[in-house]
């Protein structure tokens, strides 16, 4: 697998190999953290990417019944009023005009799968094509309706004309929307465009570079000779000329992990379960449905279930990663409306609680255990090392190896910490991954922009950019050292 950037961020013109452990080391502020956010990006808009346009189908065919409901009021109006001076106004739609009737009482919201939606508003339109305007017009409450609205005593109103006016917008409403969703069949917008929206998500709507006029940037994925993404960016926006964009997922899921502080934060998580609608609708016609990385990455960490089958499969191939693992977190976790807890020896306690470095582990310990890390996963680790001790950062750094080659999990990690990089470095040897390892270095050139150079015949070079400024304030300290020597 291979990832071009051109114009991405500050990134230059670089291509990276992402073939199961991929390091990227660098100054700040360097571009470390634009693959990964590029990647991500591409491979997040596509994942279940036909489950995604089912639901944003049926969400868009909601929003047009619900207009109209309100296009056709008089219904909204007499289709409750029971009784009304003796005549029970709702009988002649539940006999002859049930899916009307449905309509009003909205049953469609919250009883209809994805596949009865559509379905449900094809016969609405037929009902309404065969729906008895002169029957609808003489109904007392209609009629009382009209003489509100308009203010006109009985013999002036023409109820036909009004309630004809309403069938004709309702029609209206129906052709517009039928004619919508018989675009894009094979999604080629529709992936543009969600890709789009999650790219400008990921960069804060800079995914071109800010400092640097450039007219256009290009983003392309590749498994060996299959072009994956293709992707043309101007003015922070996928270029539109009609050509596909996306071409076929490598991966089927992916994982941006940058703060382990996001167990602390449960009320995005919360929404969600009061909302059920809210936690599988990311849909595309609303641009704020689609969530950063974290938001995602809450979702599955709290609400995501694994079966038997799925639990006992994982406990055959997780026993090496899982064993390094629990070395640092040996307990469970409970996710529930009563809160968040970490489990050990019957003690609980709050997820929130738990101590930074922990929560780094505790992130990989509960996505491995719901199944959600393998070959066909895409972890990125922004500076996992952070908030570790230098013992902590060997463990994280075995059981990352482990990860690359018991789960065959592909792996795209930036780091600052040079014990972190010595630590990957033994443990993809110890553990004989050294052809699935590729390490990258930043460089800045001529032009201000970077460049991702591949290290792996000289990872001395990495090593020599920590000891630099490790050497600097070593030769300071003993500076200051030779002169209060001096001065006592």
């Amino acid at each position: 697998m291979e990832i071009k950037l051109k114009n991405i961020g500050i990134v230059n013109n670089s291509s990276m190999k992402l073939n199961g452990l991929t390091v990227i080391t660098g100054k700040n502020n360097s571009g470390k953290t634009t693959v990964g956010k590029a990647l991500y990006s591409i491979l997040d808009a596509v994942s279940n990417i036909s489950a995604k346009a089912r639901n944003d189908r049926s969400q868009y065919i909601i929003k047009r019944l619900d207009d109209i409901i309100e296009a056709m009021d008089l219904f909204r109006f007499f289709i409750h009023t029971l009784d009304y001076e003796g005549e029970n106004s709702n009988d002649i739609l539940s006999s002859a005009y049930p899916t009307i009737q449905a309509l009003f009482s909205r049953d469609y919201r919250s009883e209809m799968h994805h596949n009865e939606i559509e379905s449900f508003a094809h016969k609405l339109q037929n009902e309404l094509a065969t729906l008895n305007i002169n029957q609808i017009s003489e109904i007392k409450p209609v009629r009382y309706y009209i003489r509100h609205i308009t203010q006109k005593e009985n013999g002036d109103i023409d109820a036909t004309k009004i309630v004809s006016d309403q069938l004709n917008k309702a029609n209206s409403i129906l052709t517009e929307m039928f004619s919508t969703l018989e675009k894009d069949p094979q999604l080629i917008e529709y992936a543009r465009e969600s890709i789009n929206q999650t790219l400008n998500v990921e960069f804060s709507g800079q995914i071109q570079p800010a400092s640097f006029e450039v007219e256009q940037s290009k983003i392309e994925l590749f498994s060996d000779s299959t072009c994956c993404f293709s992707i043309d960016i101007a003015n922070n926006r996928i270029v539109n000329d009609s050509k596909p964009v996306f071409f076929t997922a490598p991966y089927k899921k992916v994982f941006f992990i940058d703060n382990p502080f996001l167990l602390d934060d449960d009320l995005f998580v919360r929404k969600f379960l009061r909302n059920p609608i809210g936690v599988d609708t990311d849909s595309l016609l609303n641009p704020n449905n689609i969530v950063s990385h974290n938001n995602k990455l809450k979702q599955v960490l709290r609400l995501k279930r694994t079966t038997i089958l799925e639990q006992t499969i994982l406990n055959e191939s997780l026993e090496k990663v899982k064993k390094e693992i629990d070395l640092i977190l040996p307990g469970s976790f409970e996710f529930s409306s009563n809160g968040d807890f970490y489990i050990q020896n019957g003690t609980k306690l709050k997820v929130a609680n738990l101590a930074t470095g922990s929560k780094m582990f505790s992130i990989i310990k509960i996505l491995l255990e719901k199944g959600e890390l393998e070959k066909s996963t895409m972890l990125i680790l922004d500076e996992p090392e952070a908030h570790l001790h230098p013992s902590w950062q060997n463990r994280f750094a075995e059981m990352i190896v482990l990860l690359v080659k018991e789960l065959n999990v592909n792996i795209l990690l930036t780091t600052h910490s040079s014990n972190f990089v010595l630590a990957l470095d033994a443990f993809m040897r110890k553990h004989k991954i050294e052809e699935k390892t590729n390490f990258y270095r930043t460089e800045f050139n001529e032009n201000g922009m970077v460049d991702y150079v591949c290290t792996n015949d000289d990872i001395g070079t990495i090593y020599q950019d920590f000891l630099q400024y490790l050497s600097e304030v070593k030769m300071l300290r003993n500076e200051y050292i030779r002169n209060a020597g001096v001065e006592s």
